[in-house]
């Protein structure tokens, strides 16, 4: 699977693009601020409708402009294309979806594609907070399959619909059974999302010893931990909900489920993170990454990679081993402020793109 054709209209910074690509990498230079990064952001969104860690949905359409279009072609088994139309109404921002010209639903669309992306942010991912990692795994986990994409959509509006529940509960003074249909639903849908979480780190356990080995082979034993506060089973979900009432009567927030759990990195002395450098963190970290597109590969996803400016943040010798790693993808899309800072990772075949101020050419 590679991206054939992008379109964008009112798009972040670029008013109108149209760009016909080839498998294999791309590589889009210029200085900071021109759209590269946009660029990136608008094949992942446009694939999966996630956007990256510090956007909100309100900065995707160009200033003053009353709607947004991200239009992506693809080479695949059935050459689709996808579309977003994003509208201004009133103070938000209303999204339709269609593949081949055919309405989707937001979970039947964003399940049908996938992308690895690897960011700057992606590099604290295992230091900062939980909020990063719970993102990371479903981000993972929506690319590889429309079911649990669904399943996340539909936990994230119970929960936000459960929170409301509690705070009115509070106002008025009227008993918690208003709260059992949100209880269903978040139990049913927590306890999906816990055990494809749980099944995730599983499988990465299984290899991150040997993909560590090739990256970083003086780091010791690593594995993942995922600690939960639901249950991977509804019926115990909906009993650590019922357990947590009389906190929850004091917070007004939901206390268990996807949206409290965290994983945490171990090694033979305890957490990691504590004891790792700085470079073998990342080492690490890259390992998660290597994972995730073996992951998707297992459900019969073939990701394409996005990488915003990462190649500068490691030193030469994993900048080799990113690059063997990136030779196993279809399509592979490079940012950096001059290709002479990467040519040394590049085959002769790299297709290079200047951008300036929303638009990109070929270099003259």
């Amino acid at each position: 699977m590679f991206v054939r054709q992008v379109n964008y209209q009112n798009f972040r910074n670029f008013q109108n693009l149209d760009l016909m690509l080839d498998q294999g990498f791309v590589v889009l230079f210029g200085p900071n601020g021109a759209g590269k990064t946009n660029f990136l952001e608008g094949i992942y969104f446009g694939l999966t409708l996630s956007r990256f860690p510090t956007s909100h949905l309100s900065q995707l359409m160009l200033e003053r402009e009353q709607f947004f279009r991200v239009a992506i072609e693809l080479r695949n088994a059935d050459d689709e294309r996808f579309e977003v139309f994003g509208t201004r109404e009133d103070e938000r921002t209303a999204l339709k979806f269609r593949i081949n010209n055919q309405t989707m639903n937001r979970a039947s669309y964003a399940g049908r594609a996938a992308a690895v992306s690897f960011i700057p942010e992606d590099l604290n991912l295992l230091t900062h907070s939980p909020a990063g990692r719970r993102r990371f795994l479903d981000e993972v986990l929506g690319s590889a399959g429309a079911q649990i994409k669904h399943a996340i959509m539909r936990y994230d509006r119970a929960l936000r619909q459960r929170n409301q529940a509690l705070q009115s509960i509070a106002q008025s003074g009227v008993n918690d059974s208003h709260l059992e249909v949100w209880d269903e639903q978040l139990a049913d849908y927590g306890s999906q999302i816990t055990r494809a979480r749980a099944d995730f780190i599983e499988a990465v356990n299984t290899s991150v010893g040997q993909v560590l080995k090739t990256f970083s082979p003086d780091i010791e034993s690593i594995k993942f931990e995922y600690r939960f506060s639901g249950a991977p089973i509804k019926e115990d979900f909906l009993r650590k909900l019922r357990e947590s009432k009389a906190r929850e009567r004091e917070t007004l927030t939901t206390a268990v489920g996807p949206h409290r759990d965290d994983f945490l990195t171990i090694g033979g002395s305890g957490n990691a993170v504590g004891y790792l450098s700085r470079g073998q963190l990342r080492s690490v970290t890259l390992a998660l990454k290597i994972m995730e597109k073996n992951y998707m590969e297992k459900f019969g996803r073939h990701p394409i990679m996005l990488l915003d400016d990462v190649f500068s943040e490691f030193d030469g010798v994993h900048q080799r081993q990113l690059a063997e790693f990136l030779r196993g993808f279809e399509q592979v899309f490079l940012t950096t402020a001059q290709p002479s800072d990467i040519k040394d990772h590049l085959p002769s075949s790299a297709q290079l793109y200047n951008v300036k101020a929303g638009v990109i050419a070929k270099p003259q």
